[in-house]
């Protein structure tokens, strides 16, 4: 199994590469929390962990897209430290097309995963010498925190049953028909996400290899963002396309669903920027770790922050509406 390093920046690479010192980065104490216990249950599992590869980018804006210095940046100091690297995009628009074409230029046989179909098209017919891996954008699940953990905790006899708990950890990558189209375009990893209720990754056996990133999973994205809005009159706000000056760096929301009817109301979930996140709990990461373990997944990417942050100082971002 592969393990890799989620990185903001250059910067990050400038000591040891452990996953105690990576959780070092984040200055949210909101979020701290989460990230020593996967460190503790990360040495618990497997001790010693040596990062093979590198990523780098941002998943789900646009507008936080790298300058082509920062990206070049990034990849000469994985490189330098003898990892592979890899370049997380984002779902796009035509603007955010064009600007990946004046980025991809920067890579050399590297992989680029997408979450567009856009981005696809464009690695294929332009880039054919980048790998592409699908992101977990485009893999569709149930992935509501407030709801599909119950059903991970209901015994199998229960409500939810075994065979409904079974049905729950299922995606599009059990549609063989999507893996093979897919595997026509040259794509067979697949990054995805720990879900509250589990995964079956059981789809590897037609030779797909899956990713999959830790402690933070996402909820829903959008190209609406609230942190843009901040400083809007009330009937501006939650405009597509409102200028964006990085807003998200700076504000972090942690909800909390008191009325919840079920025994799960000290459950949070965290919106930064466009993207709601939910944090692993230690059931779901034993259940994933133990997954990692038994051979079941190709790839683990370690975020030391939430992967809408930049790194300390600000990483160049080189493009704003």
């Amino acid at each position: 199994m592969e393990w890799c390093a989620h990185i903001a920046g250059a910067s990050d690479l400038e000591g040891e590469l452990s996953p105690a010192r990576l959780a070092g980065f984040e200055p949210s104490g909101t979020l701290r929390p989460a990230l020593e216990l996967t460190v503790r249950l990360i040495e618990e599992r497997f001790g010693g962990v040596r990062f093979s590869r590198g990523a780098f980018g941002n998943e789900f804006c646009e507008h936080l897209l790298p300058a082509p210095r920062v990206l070049e940046e990034a990849r000469a100091a994985v490189r330098a430290r003898g990892l592979a690297f890899t370049f997380l995009t984002p779902y796009a628009s035509d603007t955010g097309i064009r600007a990946l074409r004046e980025l991809l230029p920067v890579l050399d046989g590297d992989e680029v995963v997408f979450n567009d179909w856009g981005v696809l098209n464009l690695l294929r017919r332009d880039f054919p010498g980048l790998t592409p891996v699908q992101g977990r954008l485009l893999n569709k699940s149930l992935r509501d925190p407030r709801v599909m953990g119950l059903y991970a905790e209901a015994p199998a006899n229960g409500p939810a049953g075994a065979a409904t708990l079974d049905a729950l950890r299922r995606s599009s990558a059990d549609c063989e028909s999507y893996t093979g189209l897919l595997a026509r375009f040259g794509v067979d990893i697949l990054e995805m996400d720990s879900l509250p209720q589990g995964m079956d990754f059981s789809f590897a056996a037609r030779g797909v290899r899956v990713g999959v990133s830790l402690p933070f999973g996402f909820i829903s994205t959008s190209r609406v963002c609230m942190a843009a809005g901040l400083h809007y009159a009330k009937a501006e706000k939650f405009q597509p396309g409102a200028p964006c000056r990085h807003e998200c760096q700076t504000h972090l929301v942690e909800y909390t669903y008191t009325n919840s009817p079920f025994a799960n109301r000290d459950q949070k979930f965290l919106l930064k920027g466009n993207t709601y996140f939910y944090s692993h709990t230690a059931a779901m990461l034993r259940r994933l770790l133990e997954q990692a373990a038994h051979g079941e997944i190709h790839r683990l990417t370690f975020q030391p922050r939430l992967p809408m942050s930049s790194a300390p100082g600000g990483s160049g971002n080189g493009m704003c509406a």
